[in-house]
This record gives C-alpha cells, structure tokens and sequence, in this order.
C-alpha cells in the first residue's frame, strides 16, 4: 500500500509542476503564434478573462478576432495566465510593423528600427549601442518613464525614425 500512495503522490507532483502555471518573471514570455501581423499587445493580469481583454478596448475588436489573432489561447480561454502577452490589435497587412510584438503602448508610428530588450539592457546601454540620444529613445517609446526604470524584458522598442524630408 505504501508503494502505491507513495508512487500517487509523485505521479501527482510532477503533475502539478508540469501543468502549473508560470510563476517566475523569466518564464513569462510573449505567447508564440501571434498572428503576424500583430502590433499591439496587451500583457495578462490576475482575473483576466477573453471577454475582460475585450472588454478593455471597448469593443475595438471582437472575441472571435481575440482568438483568431491568439490560436494558441483555447477557445473556454482557461489557459492565460498573469503576465502573459497577447495580441490585441492588427496593423494593415500589407505592411509589416515597425517592431514585431510584443510592443509597449505609443511607439512612434514612423519608426524604422527595433531593438529587443535582453537580460542586463538598461535604457543607457541601448541608447549607446544604437547610436542615438536617451531624450529621442524616451520620445519614441513614451511608454517609458522619464528615468527609464520601466524598461521590459522581452520587449521591443524603437531605436530609429525615419528620416524626413
């Protein structure tokens, strides 16, 4: 009898740890299978539901959009958890966006080159990597705070505009 409470409960425990939801920061990632031509995000909190999500752009898109635009989302939506990234807007189709998702709110609409915030980027080592000014990366990406503390990981931000004529 031991050997078999003993076998349930491991069996029940790796269960547990392979089905569990993600809980560290370095797990949560942007979910794979965006619709390609996805260029606004929204990042998953605690209670959110499909319908929440929705909800929260008052109307802008549909459920079914929700899910046509997140395939990997089930259709009873159980499987989001807090933290994850989803797709909530299209750009036109026929032209890319400037930074593929995941991106932050208000990225400037003629930016022409992206950079993807890895483990140990600050917005200093950015700015000098890329070659530009931290006044022009906090214009481009005004999701930023003015000291820059609220920079994401796994992110993408703008490092380039076009240039005018």
């Amino acid at each position: 009898m031991f050997a078999i409470t003993t076998f349930v409960a491991a069996l029940a425990l790796v269960a547990n740890q392979a089905f569990a939801a993600p809980t560290e920061m370095s797990h949560l990632v942007a979910r794979q299978g965006y619709d390609s031509n996805c260029t606004e995000t929204y990042s998953v909190i605690s209670g959110d539901t499909c319908l929440a999500i929705v909800n929260k752009y008052n109307g802008t898109f549909s459920l079914s959009d929700f899910y046509s635009w997140n395939p990997q989302v089930a259709s009873d939506c159980h499987n989001l958890y807090p933290g994850e990234v989803v797709c909530v807007g299209l750009g036109d189709a026929t032209e890319p966006p400037a930074c593929p998702a995941p991106v932050q709110p208000g990225l400037v609409s003629d930016c022409d080159a992206c950079y993807l915030v890895v483990e140990g980027d600050t917005c200093y080592g950015v700015t000098q990597a890329n070659g530009i000014s931290l006044a022009d990366f906090l214009l481009w990406n005004p999701s930023l705070d003015a000291a820059c503390t609220n920079l994401q990981l796994g992110y993408n931000y703008c490092v380039g505009v076009e240039a005018s004529s």
